[in-house]
């Protein structure tokens, strides 16, 4: 069964493709085989864990190592990083549109926190640590983070800076920054 690409795939194979042509081929399969030990490494993963792993995790620190082969280690995780950057630069626009629909405005930190809690919970290998600071603003710090402790786990901690700097940067302000009280 051929698995989904993801972003992260996507964005490789254009990389060996457009900068490596004579070597893109083999890049690609250097690629697949990685990744596909990283899956197999990592299959008795939770399920809600499996989707950071197979989304963006794995798919990263497979690249990354790839990207290795034909370029510096420093030039690798910045483009990886600007694969992430690119995702985080089009779900911010994409979310900021929807925030100018009528009304939206008020639905989306209620939407925000109770997917937050689903998507980055315990199950899927967060330990976030909620507090509330008053006013009704809600701050969450990650006190374990599976993107970290993968990316560390694989020898690549400098990895997961480049998921979590970017990510947070596809959350428009006016979420970043919502307090609860109408504008």
């Amino acid at each position: 069964m051929k698995r989904k690409e993801t972003y992260l795939s996507r964005d490789f194979r254009e990389t060996a493709a457009l900068r490596f042509p004579a070597q893109a081929k083999q890049l690609n399969a250097a690629f697949d085989m990685r990744l596909s030990a990283l899956l197999a490494e990592n299959a008795d993963a939770s399920k809600e864990k499996q989707y950071h792993l197979k989304r963006q995790i794995l798919p990263g620190i497979a690249a990354y190592e790839t990207l290795q082969r034909v370029m510096p280690k420093e030039e690798a995780l910045q483009t990886v990083h600007g694969y992430v950057e690119r995702l985080a630069r089009t779900s911010h626009k994409q979310l900021a549109a929807l925030l100018h629909i009528p009304g939206l405005y008020r639905l989306v930190p209620g939407v925000f926190v109770k997917s937050t809690r689903s998507v980055f919970g315990p199950a899927a290998g967060f330990a976030p640590k909620e507090l509330q600071t008053g006013n009704g603003i809600w701050r969450v710090d990650m006190m374990k983070c599976p993107y970290h402790d993968t990316c560390t786990e694989y020898g690549c901690p400098e990895l997961c800076r480049a998921f979590a700097t970017v990510m947070t940067s596809a959350i428009p302000d006016c979420i970043r920054s919502w307090s609860g009280r109408e504008a």
